[in-house]
């Protein structure tokens, strides 16, 4: 007798239907399993022989056949448990099969019968639903996780008894209805800390109002590493499709503690001794990497200059098609990384070259050999590069009020609803993300400004990669400050966060 139950295969964040079709007959008792399968399904055969016999149940004397189609798509993990052993208790007749139809079995299980979580469900779950399916079953533990996606029955199970009273119960089972409190926003760092740096705080607010990419140099301790950390503080709310996302990747990579769902913008610090794996991803069956762990929020590089040239050069495409592919000899995965690169170094090895408070002691080669890891082409790619200063003592002292990251927030949200309003007809969301064609439209410029820009593009020779940053950056402030048109303000600051740097000087 054969009985085909539906699961679900990830592949990157997308999921693949999987038919799990199992036949028993009556023979010498052993078990085959075919498909295209890894290591921990193989197992799968001790896991569920145990735990159905310990839920009271018995298989004497039968022969189990079980095939995981389409063959040519590797199977990893255990997340097909719950499938197969629906397909084996249909078999039996213990549970009614025509119950079975039009849902998806997700889960793994334990010598005890009992239903565990899998990561991934998140995106398992979404699949279903955009395959047609009616309902999901998976275990409780998962449900808080699963309850964020609408309009599919989710019924959580804890165990093989629990499976089998509620599918031959059919019970009603309400479509979910999303309901998130995402009205707050907890940080427990804010602007507000920072005394004076006003004109790097104006620099942050720029990066988050129109998504540019953003280089920190100065010397240690002027306070590089707390301006970055606090850039995630004046993103605006995630909307509900940008919750989806970035809880899909922390559910592959099992990041959800407690199954608490993310509501604040994901905000990644990484060193120069991350591994390249960790960087981008991999493992045979390729998971996220850190650039992707970052979609929709912050990818935080301290000590830029000491990355391995390598990263730092992969970076040059990421940034262009803000997603990853990782090819594997089966397969190819590719995983969003739609973020906002924040990277911050000294100036030289020693940290203090060109500083006014203590003298450099590199070489002028060691301080080129440092320098030359960050290319042309990459510094191209990343909008505004400013030199953050020490602060003096009268700005530490005077007791004067300092803007919040709540307040600076409300600016940053503004400019992107503008944005939102100016490209719902483009398919971009950004002022960085303005192809070279639109400029023109987009960007419109004062006679002044315009002046303004000639003079200066000739006067320092601006790659036409460079021109386009400073038109888009100077779109950015203009919508700050809710200008429609460009003028010479806007284009004077512009210039000051793209060519105002110390790196190649």
């Amino acid at each position: 007798m054969l009985s085909i139950i539906n699961t679900i295969a990830l592949e990157g964040t997308k999921g693949i239907i999987i038919e799990v079709q199992v036949d028993i007959s009556s023979g010498i008792p052993r078990w085959d399993m075919v498909g295209m399968l890894g290591t921990s399904i193989k197992e799968a055969r001790e896991r569920i022989s145990i735990a159905i016999k310990n839920s009271g149940i018995k298989l004497v004397g039968k022969k189990i056949s079980v095939n995981l189609a389409p063959a040519e798509i590797r199977k990893e993990g255990s997340s097909y448990d719950l499938a197969i052993a629906v397909g084996l208790l249909a078999n039996l007749n213990i549970i009614k099969k025509e119950n079975v139809n039009s849902s998806v079995f997700i889960g793994e299980i334990s010598y005890s019968g009992q239903i565990n979580p899998v990561r991934g469900i998140l995106p398992m779950c979404l699949s279903a639903q955009e395959h047609g399916f009616k309902r999901v079953y998976i275990s409780t533990q998962n449900l808080d996780e699963a309850k964020l996606i609408n309009n599919i029955e989710i019924v959580s199970v804890d165990s093989i008894k629990d499976l089998i009273l509620k599918i031959n119960s059919n019970m009603p089972v309400e479509k979910n209805i999303s309901k998130l409190n995402i009205n707050d926003i907890n940080y427990d760092i804010d602007f507000s800390d920072i005394y004076g740096q006003e004109k790097a705080k104006r620099a942050l607010e720029i990066a988050a109002a129109g998504k540019h990419h953003c280089l920190l140099t100065g010397e240690p301790g002027v306070g590089k590493t707390m301006l970055a950390k606090r850039l995630i503080t004046i993103f605006p709310k995630l909307n509900y499709e940008e919750i989806i996302e970035i809880t899909k990747i922390n559910s592959i990579i099992g990041n959800l503690k407690e199954n608490k769902i993310k509501i604040n913008r994901p905000f990644i610090e990484i060193n120069p001794n991350i591994t390249m794996s960790s960087f981008i991803g991999g493992g045979r069956n390729p998971r996220p990497g850190a650039i992707s762990i970052a979609n929709l929020g912050v990818l935080f590089m301290d000590e830029f200059a000491e990355f391995d040239r390598q990263k730092i050069e992969m970076l040059r495409k990421i940034l262009d098609d803000k997603e990853i592919k990782i090819d594997r000899t089966e397969r190819s995965i590719v995983y969003p990384c739609d973020f906002v690169l924040i990277a911050a170094m000294n100036p030289c090895p020693c940290g203090y070259f060109g500083s006014l408070n203590k003298k450099c002691i590199c070489s002028e080669n060691k301080i080129k050999r440092y320098r030359s890891k960050i290319s042309g082409p990459i510094m191209d790619r990343i909008d505004i590069q400013f030199n953050v200063s020490k602060i003096n003592h009268i700005e530490i002292s005077k007791n004067s009020r300092k803007e919040t990251s709540e307040e600076i927030r409300k600016r940053v949200e503004m400019a992107w609803m503008i944005q939102k309003l100016r490209f719902e007809k483009d398919g971009i969301k950004s002022n960085s993300e303005i192809k070279a064609n639109q400029l023109q439209k987009y960007c419109v410029l004062t006679k002044e400004a315009n002046n303004l820009l000639e003079k200066l593009y000739k006067k320092m020779d601006f790659s036409m990669r460079t021109y386009n940053k400073i038109l888009r950056i100077g779109r950015t402030i203009a919508d700050l400050d809710k200008k429609e048109i460009l003028d010479e303000a806007c284009i004077a600051e512009a210039v000051q966060y793209k060519v105002n740097n110390n790196l190649y000087g």
